[in-house]
């Protein structure tokens, strides 16, 4: 068995019918720890399917406070942290596999899940204090998850957000949320962190016009994270190279282009450097159609023999 290729999941009846239409070795559920008796049945369907499971933490505190763990507020990071353990002790009783974050920002900020919206409401700090707290604490909830035999990941993540996170026409305008940048992830790496490398997300840290440079990039941060990268995003950004993610289709015809960085080729490449690894799990995250970019990944993989 290589890499272990899955499904994004939620708490709703299209979940369970992804499964049961891709059978998938593992699936990744986005987790809102703030509803988390509404995933039971879902939990439930996961367990009797034998399968690897990771929670992609999400939650808010009180006033839709966005979960930060890189921000100097003693109360937004205790909280912060309490919402992450109690996903990881979710994990631990459920025996699912791992907990995903994303690393926090320079600032405090709100977030509205339905309207898929984030805003500032503090001035940033200075990089230079948000990575080592963000550094501190994520160690903190690794040793954690490993005393609860849960994988602890921190996720790579783009340079700026939309408001509405999967509108195209958003990327037009994008939003600086003083996300901590690809950087941050290398260092947690390092020191010996647990990572998900999301190729979209890294290759959106990169501001260009030369889609060369966004795929020099993509590839040296890949190499650099490898020994330390447990969970694969398959993902892929597109012009204007501003910063922003896509959560788009690996039908797109743009993947057989330079312009799509990485395209398939590209991903083949990338996904050569982890051949031989059983402890990948690996999805892709689209906005819609998940059980045709199943199948679609599954090609990929394919072709590099990681599968």
């Amino acid at each position: 068995m290589i890499m272990k290729l899955g499904i994004k999941v939620n708490a709703d009846k299209a979940s369970i019918d992804r499964l049961n239409e891709t059978n998938p070795a593992h699936a990744e559920v986005w987790f809102n720890v703030n509803e988390a008796k509404s995933y039971t049945e879902l939990f439930d369907e996961l367990k009797l399917r034998n399968m690897d499971v990771g929670l992609h933490f999400w939650g808010t505190l009180e006033g839709s406070i966005s979960p930060n763990i890189a921000y100097p507020d003693d109360d937004l990071i205790q909280k912060s942290m309490d919402l992450m353990r109690q996903s990881i002790d979710i994990a631990a009783v459920n025996h699912f596999q791992y907990v995903n974050i994303h690393p926090g920002a320079q600032t405090k900020s709100k977030v509205n899940y339905s309207q898929e919206r984030y805003d500032v409401i503090s001035a940033p700090v200075d990089i230079d204090k948000s990575i080592p707290l963000f550094l501190e604490n994520a160690k903190q909830l690794s040793s954690y998850a490993q005393e609860k035999n849960v994988v602890f990941t921190v996720e790579t993540v783009p340079a700026r957000i939309t408001q509405g996170w999967y509108d195209a026409q958003a990327r037009l305008q994008p939003k600086n949320m003083y996300e901590l940048p690809v950087s941050a992830i290398v260092q947690a790496a390092s020191q010996g962190l647990t990572v998900a490398n999301d190729f979209c997300h890294t290759a959106a840290n990169v501001r260009a016009d030369n889609p060369n440079e966004v795929w020099e990039f993509l590839l040296a941060t890949t190499k650099t994270l490898v020994p330390k990268t447990r969970v694969i995003h398959l993902g892929f950004v597109v012009p204007p190279y501003n910063g922003t993610d896509l959560h788009d289709s690996l039908d797109n015809p743009v993947l057989d282009t330079d312009f799509a960085v990485p395209n398939k080729r590209h991903m083949i490449d990338l996904l050569e450097l982890f051949q031989n690894r059983d402890d990948i799990w690996i999805l892709v995250e689209p906005k819609s159609d998940h059980v045709e970019n199943y199948f679609l990944a599954r090609e990929i993989l394919q072709k590099a023999e990681a599968l």
